[in-house]
């Protein structure tokens, strides 16, 4: 048996794992482009429910996955083969979700829960691997295993019922390892490899801002307002980038004492924020958009972004807390107060000026 890459020196993401995030991206770009359209200039409330629907269970499986690679990846063939199985699984779930979801749901279940299967099933099989610790990997492979088998009960139920009873296991699914952490105390995360499976899915989404931004531009008659919108938009994306990835070394810093839960359940925010103005770049160039649907996106987008990249930090690193708290308020307020602008296209160089500000209040600590 190969033993574990937790305990290499200098691990970094194997070619399976970035494999997977290229499959991973086709799946995240269909759901992220629910939003890449407006009906009589307005968001529907349904779009906006599916997006979120749809959106937290892919989060997961792409979460869940790199908990258990972070622990227990030992880069063998079992291991291997379960992953691109998984892979091939979330490409049938993705062409699922460009079609008609309610049409195939029992089809859609069974992609998303055949996942969690394997997951469970490769948890439970790593209970060999840590010894008198191999108890976290078996408890909660069966925790997971039962909560898949909830999700995928529900095709036996009518709608609406059949959503409660899946995401009642999508729910337990997402809790479970918190619990079985605090009662088991298994190994704590490899930080490294944890921030760097991170960092590489938020330039995975970076790239899709700038997919909105180019389709933004496409059959489009250039004039001054979306010219300048685009421009915008790019800064906007690398106000984004530099704001994620300048702080990233306190992280690394970080001790080996840490579970990992915090930075994984708050990027849950960051990604859906991310989502959010990437499609709000699109719209302001194309303005198609009326202006109180762009003003209560561009919030909540700005918040969810700052909330989930902030909490993190405030967990991991104490001591700049402080600053933290601070640097977030100030540029909420600001986004709160540029949202008032005539434009969207304003509202969109308004929030980006306020990212650039954030930019300068980091150098604070830095």
């Amino acid at each position: 048996m190969k033993s574990l890459k937790y305990y290499e020196k200098n691990r970094r993401a194997t070619w399976l794992e970035l494999f997977f995030d290229l499959i991973f991206v086709v799946a995240i770009g269909k759901v992220t482009h629910i939003l890449g359209h407006v009906h009589e200039e307005h968001f529907e409330p349904e779009q906006l429910w599916t997006f979120l629907l749809l959106f937290v269970p892919l989060w997961w499986v792409w979460s869940s996955h790199t908990i258990y690679s972070n622990r227990f990846d030992s880069d063998s063939s079992p291991h291997r083969l379960a992953t691109l199985f998984m892979m091939l699984l979330l490409i049938v779930l993705s062409a699922l979700i460009g079609g008609a979801i309610e049409a195939n749901y029992p089809l859609v279940i069974a992609c998303y829960s055949g996942i969690r299967i394997i997951i469970s099933i490769m948890y439970i099989s790593s209970r060999s691997k840590l010894n008198h610790r191999g108890e976290f990997s078996s408890r909660l492979g069966f925790a997971l295993l039962a909560s898949a088998v909830i999700s995928l009960s529900s095709i036996f139920f009518d709608p609406p019922i059949r959503y409660f009873v899946a995401y009642f296991g999508i729910f337990l699914d997402v809790l479970f390892p918190v619990f079985v952490w605090g009662k088991l105390k298994p190994l704590p995360a490899h930080t490294e490899h944890l921030i760097e499976r991170l960092g590489l899915l938020t330039l995975i989404l970076l790239g899709e801002s700038v997919i909105s931004l180019s389709a933004g531009l496409s059959d489009n008659i250039w004039d001054r307002y979306n010219v300048m919108t685009a421009i915008t938009g790019f800064v906007m994306i690398c106000s984004i980038w530099w704001i994620y990835f300048d702080s990233f070394y306190l992280l690394s810093k970080n001790e080996s004492s840490m579970s990992g839960h915090s930075l994984i359940y708050s990027h849950l925010f960051l990604f859906m924020g991310l989502a959010l103005l990437a499609n709000l770049i699109k719209h302001a160039i194309l303005n198609d958009i009326v202006m109180l649907d762009f003003q209560v996106m561009s919030i909540i987008g700005m918040t969810l972004f700052f909330l989930g990249k902030q909490y993190g930090y405030f967990v991991a690193v104490p001591i700049i807390r402080k600053y933290i708290i601070q640097n977030t308020l100030i540029v909420l307020s600001l986004s709160g107060l540029v949202i008032f602008l005539p434009r969207v296209e304003y509202i969109l160089a308004g929030l980006t000026a306020t990212m650039i500000c954030y930019v300068f209040l980091n150098f604070r600590y830095r």
